[in-house]
């Protein structure tokens, strides 16, 4: 049998700084949706490229979904190319429009200064962070002088400022900082010189004004890799989101990692080891049968390959395997497996399960007790809305989560 998790892990640790610019292409390809523009300068693609990758710093935790062009920005550095990693401290107090229904609100620097050294934190085990150019793009963006800025403005049409679904959304309500940020993203690609700039499908747009500020100060403009919208693990075609609840958190343990890996949809699992595995396209064919043939199995591997990558130890992930499966596949429990959640008696099932915090609303548990999802571990007997917790009880909820019931008052 392939071991998916074995080549994905040993690739993550290969050195790249040889490798031949076709094969770094076939890496890329693998994780973008496309490219700005869509035909690649291969000429430039063969020098030492400055590749630039920002971020505003707006909230502390991150989900998996954000570490997509994290994984292809580690294909760049691993293979030699400079990289320049922009703090938008700057660009931060205006807030990305992309994608957004409503203003951002405003942030302060202690908040952008504590989000980042989470952020860092947090991305550690995907790319070495000690081999990127940290700035901050307030080192360039704060000197601009007025006249300078303005001058930029001038060459760029209100029209093309404001092409943005987002913004016609709620076109009532964007402030004209907001039409400026793609303008001041650009900026911060001429203080660079980049060469190549890299994020999320929501970031087109940006990246189109940042070539077209660059043409304006006489620079070549930028090539954009742009990796696809990680959809969540609902399945239900949305976007991964903590609003939607379909996350995998960066900062969540092991075993819960395996475990939400393992709720993955089975049509999601070749967009899911693109995003995370480094593969080459030829090997995408192969790697498609395997999933067909034998999905289970590909979505432990997949599980067990990210979890590994914390610790930058394949047995980490391995000892994760065998674990899930002795709870789920042999249903051999141990005392340790179960999440104790003391409750008064008499407490109503639903409100007992809603207070071990596993999960965002009650609504979403009186739909999996309406469903037969939740079961009496002891008597085999699945449970309904009525159920009233009175005693001590051990429950499973769905197929991953499972339950001490501890009443207070109980002897």
């Amino acid at each position: 049998m392939k071991r998916y998790d074995e080549l994905l892990f040993n690739r993550f640790n290969e050195d790249w700084h040889q490798l031949p610019t076709a094969k770094m292409l076939s890496l890329l390809r693998v994780k973008t949706q496309t490219t700005l523009p869509s035909q690649i300068d291969m000429a430039r693609m063969k020098g030492k490229l400055k590749v630039k990758f920002g971020i505003d710093p707006t909230g502390a935790e991150i989900h998996i979904g954000h570490l997509c062009p994290i994984f292809c920005l580690n294909i760049f550095l691993k293979c030699g190319h400079h990289v320049d990693f922009v703090i938008g401290d700057f660009t931060a107090r205006i807030g990305d429009p992309s994608g957004r229904n409503t203003e951002r609100a405003m942030i302060t620097d202690e908040q952008i200064a504590s989000n980042f050294a989470t952020y860092t934190k947090q991305i550690a085990p995907y790319i070495d962070i000690n081999q990127l150019a940290v700035h901050k793009n307030s080192e360039w963006l704060s000197k601009y002088s007025l006249s300078e800025f303005l001058s930029v403005l001038q060459r760029i049409k209100l029209s093309v400022a404001t092409q943005r679904e987002d913004f016609r959304n709620r076109i009532e309500n964007v402030s004209l900082a907001e039409v400026t940020y793609a303008v001041l993203m650009g900026l911060d690609s001429v203080s660079l010189q980049a060469d190549i700039e890299l994020g999320g499908l929501d970031q087109t747009l940006n990246f189109s004004q940042c070539r077209l500020v660059q043409e304006i100060y006489n620079q070549k403009p930028e090539q954009a890799f742009v990796t696809p919208i990680l959809e969540g693990l609902s399945g239900d075609g949305r976007k991964m989101s903590k609003s939607y609840h379909n996350y995998i958190a960066v900062s969540a343990s092991a075993e819960e990692k395996f475990g939400k890996f393992m709720s993955l949809p089975d049509n999601l699992l070749l967009k899911y080891y693109q995003a995370f595995g480094y593969l080459y396209e030829e090997e995408i064919p192969d790697l498609v049968a395997f999933i067909q043939e034998n999905p289970l199995e590909a979505k432990k591997q997949l599980a067990t390959y990210f979890v590994a990558l914390d610790g930058n130890n394949l047995a980490i992930g391995l000892t994760e395997r065998e674990k899930f499966e002795r709870k789920f596949s042999k249903r051999e429990l141990t005392a340790d497996d179960f999440v104790k959640v003391v409750v008064p008696a008499p407490t109503n099932i639903i409100n007992a399960i809603f207070a071990s915090g596993k999960f965002a609303s009650k609504s979403e548990i009186k739909r999996l007790l309406t469903a037969g999802a939740v079961t009496n571990i002891d008597t085999k007997v699945k449970l309904n809305a009525d159920f009233i917790v009175t005693k001590n009880v051990k429950i499973k909820v769905g197929k991953l989560n499972i339950f001490q019931m501890e009443v207070k008052n109980e002897r």
